[in-house]
């Protein structure tokens, strides 16, 4: 089953940044109950995948970042955590974060407030998965520079054994067929094979 199968990959990613010296593990927040998790999604009137429930019962985001309100500026070096170079939010902060990257902001060249959504009618026409759009079933799973969605969970199907994990650029993800558990086990071999190292201080990044 999917969720067992992401909850047992996480485990083993979390314990092998743990073993490389990563000090990230130590500031990963208690795990949501499955209701708990669901009540949340509730909220936005989404239902939570098996892979995005494994998720944040496993661990519901990290506890130091700053995530919401963001630095409008974004003048940050990036986000540090459980993840290279990026950020695990919360699943409350995931969905303010997808949430606002849904809003539909006017867009002026080199002066629009960020981030500048830009959706044309083409781009949420389709409400069924398929639409480039960044939607709030996209529920954010990863970040960038503290507080822009960089992994999204494709939760537009609760039923689906596998949800996907699409990356994200601005208010567009690129809906491939990486799942979840294929995610995880992508973090895992570039842990194992150098790509990921650790910094004197335990920042997990690139090599």
């Amino acid at each position: 089953m999917a969720f067992n199968e992401v909850t047992e990959a996480l485990r083993e990613y979390e314990a092998k940044v743990a073993e490389k010296g990563g000090t990230a593990p130590r500031r990963l927040r208690p795990g949501l109950t499955r209701e708990d998790a669901q009540r949340i999604a509730a909220g936005y009137d989404v239902t939570l995948t098996e892979d995005a429930l494994a998720v944040w019962m496993w661990h519901d985001g990290e506890g130091t970042l700053p995530y919401c309100p963001g630095n409008p500026d974004h003048q940050c070096n990036g986000s540090y955590g459980i993840f290279a170079e990026s950020g695990f939010p919360p699943l409350s902060v995931a969905f303010q974060l997808t949430e606002r990257m849904c809003a539909l902001w006017d867009s002026f060249e080199n002066s629009a407030p960020f981030p500048a959504n830009v959706m044309y009618a083409t781009d949420i026409a389709d409400f069924n998965g398929g639409t480039t759009a960044i939607c709030l079933w996209d529920v954010t799973f990863t970040v960038y520079n503290t507080d822009l969605p960089q992994v999204v969970i494709d939760c537009h199907n609760p039923e689906v054994k596998d949800s996907t994990a699409l990356t994200c650029e601005y208010q567009y993800v690129n809906r491939g067929n990486l799942t979840v558990s294929d995610f995880i086990h992508k973090e895992i071999e570039r842990l194992d094979d150098g790509t990921y190292t650790v910094s004197d201080n335990g920042t997990l990044v690139f090599a």
